[in-house]
């Protein structure tokens, strides 16, 4: 089986050739804490919850106008060849550690079914009282890692069996990680074991694990059935990646980063002896290593991810205040079970999605679909449809390889380090109002009609409409208002600069502007598209360091060394002898870069 690149055309396992353009796949139906299928709680059953940081806000208008309206903003948005080159100085892993970080903490907004559904020809707004009362989080809300360690709020029985598998069948401290199909010898430096893929169905049936044999999948439910076989049951998918989150197995970036952090688990198991871990007890040493993992995770996504994304003073405020929104906002909103956090609708379904703008058309992804070694000019890349392809929900799964191809495994040096001057293009794109165009021809499941559906500017647009989020100037509003900032407002000259005016003066967006395009306007005007703005900075680090704040048992509320007296990495296990710090020391321990 050879996947060998030659002029931008991929062989593949008939023979034949594909083009790159193949379609990509996004995972609409979530398996989030629950297997695909598997009927969906409702807030009553102690889902953690949704809510608005502004409930009060104007409702925005809704109709035939405004929904016309949003679709031709979305067609302005697309990236157009004329725009130039639009590079950040942001290493590409922030975009996908951001939708690792979002699959962590929030599920279900997606859902094309009952309340938020935007498949009508006219989009109308739901009652945030019917919001809060009918949708009800898949997630915890908390940075706690069960997208990574299984465990979900309301798992049902199946998800349970399928987190069985997780851990690593003999050595039962450990994550359990696949390995990669060797492609003619071509294969990237590290990591220089073969564990370089998620963890598939085929290897665990291989394993002869009770209750995870073949026929045991044929026996699962039709609706969760229907992920392993065709519906004549005649076409075995085992390249299905068993992990705690499903969504992580929809494009290639995230996928690999999944994995980094299941390796980084086993290096902080191997380096127990070292750091106080309780080595002989396998089950109290893999709880130990969870939590160091979890607390290493949720430091760098307060001390590295939010100030790299957001205006850093803005970040520092925040912390310093102890993210005084967010407390506000989780005493208005109880959670209704322990470990429960509530998650704000204004940063799950638009200023959160900012990280769609920074996805390229195409990655300098390793030495075979990038940069050869030596040769930095080389314009060759993995386009963004192939990241989709490799994975187990791509369209054939892993495109007919049994696994992930030793030649489409990151190298993360190319993915995470400081951007050269000279290799512009291995960076982000800039957060603006320009989406790549590869985002709006994406293949859903489901999605109908697919034109809607391909289109990830159109779904951001009108899910915003139907699940009643604020408009950004309300969002300012009350935000200086309630918590004493001064929050700049977008001039309209500003507002109507750029191809998107004549859209979005057509609509009268430029005095009730979408939060999600503000944020990307906001970040694009003010933060010259290398981090989010004044109000995007504002929700995004409100939020995710209210997680942290308010978790009892995150790393902000345990002792340490820091000039806070908290915990920092130092602390911590260090597999590579160093504080894992950044996402490069991260990286560097899990891979043994």
């Amino acid at each position: 089986m050879l996947f060998l690149k030659g002029h931008g055309r991929h062989v593949v396992p008939d023979g034949t050739r594909s083009a790159p353009n193949y379609p990509a796949h996004t995972c609409v139906s979530e398996a989030c804490g629950f297997a695909p299928g598997e009927p969906v709680p409702s807030v009553a059953n102690n889902t953690g919850p949704f809510g608005y940081y502004f409930e009060n806000a104007t409702i925005p208008e809704d109709g035939e106008t405004v929904t016309k309206a949003l679709d031709d903003l979305a067609k302005a948005m697309v990236e157009q060849p004329a725009d130039g080159t639009n590079n950040s100085a942001i290493p590409p892993v922030f975009t996908y550690f951001g939708q690792f970080i979002d699959h962590d903490i929030t599920a279900n907004t997606d859902r094309e079914a009952g309340l938020s559904t935007i498949a009508e020809d006219v989009i109308t707004t739901v009652p945030r009282t019917e919001v809060k009362a009918k949708l009800g989080n898949l997630r915890a809300g908390a940075l706690n890692l069960d997208s990574l360690y299984g465990g979900g709020p309301l798992q049902g029985q199946i998800a349970k069996d399928f987190d069985k598998v997780l851990r690593h069948p003999t050595l039962k401290a450990k994550m359990w990680v696949g390995t990669q199909s060797l492609v003619s010898n071509e294969e990237v430096p590290l990591p220089k074991d073969p564990g370089r893929d998620l963890l598939r169905l085929r290897r665990v049936l291989d394993k002869n694990i009770p209750g995870f044999t073949e026929q045991d999948v044929k026996n699962l439910p039709k609706e969760i059935r229907n992920l392993f076989y065709n519906e004549n049951i005649d076409l075995f998918v085992d390249q299905r990646a068993i992990i705690g989150d499903a969504r992580n197995d929809e494009n290639l970036f995230v996928a690999q980063f999944h994995l980094a952090m299941l390796r980084f688990h086993n290096r902080v198991v191997d380096a127990a002896h070292k750091f106080g871990g309780p080595v002989g007890d396998e089950d109290r040493l893999y709880e130990w290593a969870r939590q160091q993992v979890t607390w290493i995770y949720q430091w760098l996504v307060v001390n590295v991810y939010l100030k790299t994304i957001c205006d850093p003073d803005v970040v520092d405020t925040v912390l310093r205040e102890g993210a005084p929104l967010y407390d506000a906002f989780q005493r208005d909103h109880p959670a209704p079970g322990d470990g429960l956090l509530p998650m704000p609708l204004e940063f799950s379904v638009a200023s959160f999605r900012f990280g769609h703008s920074m996805v390229r058309h195409s990655y300098d992804w390793n030495r075979f679909f990038g940069r050869k070694v030596g040769e930095p000019d080389d314009p060759d890349r993995a386009v963004f449809s192939l990241l989709f392809a490799f994975t187990g929900n791509g369209k054939p799964p892993m495109f007919g390889a049994p696994r992930l191809p030793s030649n489409w495994v990151a190298e993360w040096d190319r993915l995470a380090l400081p951007v050269p001057v000279a290799m512009s293009d291995r960076a982000a794109r800039k957060i603006d109002t320009k989406i790549a165009f590869p985002l709006t021809e994406m293949d859903n499941e489901p999605g109908i009609p697919p034109e809607i559906f391909r289109n990830l500017i159109r779904r951001n647009l009108r899910r915003g409409l139907r699940l009643n989020i604020p408009c950004a100037q309300d969002c300012i509003a009350a935000i200086n208002t309630a918590h004493g900032r001064n929050l700049p407002v977008l001039s309209q000259q500003d507002l109507l600069s750029g191809t998107t005016a004549d859209a979005l003066q057509a609509g009268g967006f430029e005095k009730k502007t979408p939060l999600w395009f503000y944020v990307l306007k906001e970040a694009e005007i003010l933060g010259r598209g290398e981090h989010l703005g004044p109000l995007g900075s504002t929700l995004v680090a409100e939020t995710l360091a209210g997680l942290v704040v308010q978790d009892t048992t995150s790393y902000w509320n345990q002792p340490g060394s820091d000039a806070n007296n908290r915990w920092h990495p130092k602390d911590g296990a260090q597999p590579e002898n160093e504080p894992v710090d950044d996402l490069p020391a991260l990286l560097r321990a899990a891979l043994l870069l």
